[in-house]
Parts: structure tokens; sequence; C-alpha cells
């Protein structure tokens, strides 16, 4: 018996008390060219327009791009563009 207290086991405890790959959401593991195109891609711009902007192909674009959201586990354009301004890196660009 419990004895009114929660149980959790001890598998998911340790999932959730320790910290995620230590290197999540930490936006100092990006290169340089891997922030401009997620600070490009949070300001709405798509690869090919990020590509033109940057002189660079569209293949290398969406090579940066899955680097930096595998980096920081952003699965989606909102978590970029919430990421993006909790760093304060919107107002950078504009």
């Amino acid at each position: 018996m419990l004895a009114g207290d929660n149980y959790v086991d001890p598998a998911l405890a340790a999932r959730i008390l320790s910290p995620r790959h230590g290197t999540q959401c930490d936006p100092g593991n990006l290169s340089e060219r891997e922030r401009s195109v997620i600070q490009l891609v949070a300001l709405g711009y798509s690869n090919k327009e990020i590509s033109s902007r940057l002189n660079l192909s569209i293949k290398t674009i969406e090579t940066y791009r899955t680097r930096a959201t595998d980096k920081l586990e952003l699965h989606s354009r909102a978590a970029i563009v919430r990421f993006a301004q909790s760093n304060g890196w919107l107002a950078e660009l504009q």
C-alpha cells in the first residue's frame, strides 16, 4: 500500500527528472549557418527563399535546417518560431 502517496514508476521517474540529452534547446550548439537558417525559417521564409537569400543550394539549406532542428529537438515550424522568439532571434533580424 502506498499510504496515500503518489507512485511513479522508476523508469518513468528517471526520464522525468533527468535532463534530456544535455543539448536540448541550447542555441550555443548551433553553427552560425544553422542559426541563420533557423532564424529565417522562424521569420516565415521558405527553403527556396532562404536559399536565394544566403546564396546556397536548397539542399544545403535543408541540411542546415535538419541539423539545427535535430540539435534543438524542434519538430515543427511553430516550435522553431517559439524557440526563436524566446531567444530574441526575431528582433535581431528586423
